[in-house]
């Protein structure tokens, strides 16, 4: 216990302050602030006290007259706290002398003194899902995001329909004034949102998921009476839901994710990315028919934002819906031009894979790599699987050497499995894997949908 730990005050807050000034936490600054009360509460003496109530009363100011179960937002938020203590401890902080843990099933902080140069390996309860190693660090990425906020952005609206420039700049000038008159924080936490959404794609790189979600909380932080905050909170928390293992914590992730989606209908209930969040938190949650529904209903709302014609692909084709889907990704105002916020050419690919239709499959994921679009593993694992198909082997089983060496811990058979409705659909692609002797680090606890 942290009262007999033999570990000083001095050396519990050097532990703290470490941690703190990692890039991990930059732009998290509710995360800071209870990682910070924890440890002071602890350090105090207090930390058998700490209760997800407490946390929410004396660090958010929250009670539950405010809409949105606080206590629940506190469990969110103690799992992406465990998580970025763990990169942290993975990266700069191995050889940390004292390390700082808080425990799955509570909030109190726990301290214990590492073993210079080794690195204990994680409990499994705690370690994150399919991680993959990115291109860029986690302070490199978030860094990207927040300096690219103060930049001008077009808005999503017109960025699909390519309507006249001039007229363009001149609606932009016109929202950012307006928006400016409310508070120039407003005007800051619009932008930064907006940049947030570009980064939502893939939606199986976990790790970009947990650092977009601290954008939007910090957006929410700038300016709490703005829906887009709220919207791009609820379906990052509804992605980490499929994406996680753990049935408590997909639970979690799951319900968190409705509150902050039933907030942006609250705060705007006639913008298409409030239908689109709800949408996707209904699909995490299991709700096919609902998602599938108020997508269409968003789509309506704002038939030229690129992003929400995303979600409604992708509930489309995990639902099993193939032929919506493509109808939805194969919109030509999309295909015309490059843009990373769409990843409308993975969703064609992969639903043309279920339809039979293997050269279009390969041909939709080669554009979208030579157009920079999104990718990730399950990308390559479609293009594998469609070779195949064709009795291509040779090149399905270089494509697959290719996935082996791009992703070779990532589980795509758990990734797929997570998120398709049926395991049927998951299957079609992983069978071709299995039969060209693809035995990738599968993630056997992972549930299907």
């Amino acid at each position: 216990m942290a009262a007999s730990d033999g570990i000083s005050e001095q050396d519990k807050r050097r532990a703290l302050a470490n941690v703190l000034d990692d890039t991990h936490f930059d732009g998290a600054d509710r995360l800071r602030s209870f990682l910070t009360y924890v440890v002071e509460e602890e350090i105090a003496g207090r930390g058998a006290d700490i209760r997800g109530k407490t946390v929410a009363q004396d660090v958010y100011d929250r009670d539950t007259s405010e809409g949105i179960d606080p206590e629940n937002v506190v469990r969110v938020d103690a799992r992406r706290l465990r998580q970025l203590l763990e990169l942290y401890y993975e990266g700069v902080g191995k050889f940390d002398p004292v390390r700082l843990h808080i425990d799955t099933g509570g909030y109190r902080p726990r301290f214990e003194p590492a073993t210079k140069g080794i690195q204990p390996e994680p409990r499994k309860s705690e370690k994150i899902f399919w991680l993959p190693l990115t291109t860029f660090s986690a302070g490199v990425f978030l860094g990207a995001v927040l300096a690219v906020s103060f930049l001008p952005v077009t808005s999503e609206r017109d960025s699909g329909s390519k309507p006249d420039n001039v007229a363009v700049g001149k609606l932009d000038l016109l929202r950012n004034a307006a928006i400016y008159e409310k508070s120039p924080s407003a005007l800051q936490a619009y932008n930064l949102a907006q940049q947030a959404r570009v980064m939502t794609f893939p939606i199986f790189d976990l790790q970009r998921q947990i650092l977009v979600l601290s954008v939007f909380e910090r957006v929410i932080e700038m300016d709490a009476t703005y829906f887009g905050g709220y919207a791009g909170a609820a379906q990052t928390l509804a992605t980490l839901s499929i994406l996680t293992p753990e049935l408590q914590e997909k639970s979690d992730y799951a319900t968190a994710a409705m509150d902050f989606a039933n907030e942006a209908m609250q705060l705007a209930p006639e913008h298409g990315w409030s239908q689109s969040a709800k949408s996707w938190a209904y699909f995490a949650n299991g709700d096919y028919e609902t998602a599938l529904t108020l997508g269409r209903r968003a789509s309506q709302l704002d038939p030229a934002d690129g992003a929400i014609l995303d979600f409604l692909g992708d509930v489309a084709l995990f639902s099993g819906d193939f032929e919506e889907a493509v109808e939805i990704a194969d919109r030509l105002s999309l295909l015309e031009s490059s843009n990373q916020r769409f990843a409308n050419r993975n969703i064609s690919g992969a639903a043309h894979f279920h339809l039979g239709e293997f050269e279009t499959t390969i041909a939709r994921f080669e554009e979208a790599k030579e157009l920079g679009d999104p990718l990730s593993a399950p990308s390559l694992a479609y293009v594998t699987a469609s070779l195949a198909a064709l009795g291509r082997e040779p090149e399905a089983r270089a494509k697959l050497a290719e996935l082996e060496l791009a992703w070779p811990e990532v589980p795509v058979d758990a990734m797929l499995k997570s998120i398709y409705r049926k395991d049927a659909h998951a299957a079609a692609v992983i069978d071709r894997l299995v039969a060209l002797g693809w035995t990738g680090p599968s993630q056997e606890t992972a549930p299907s949908q």
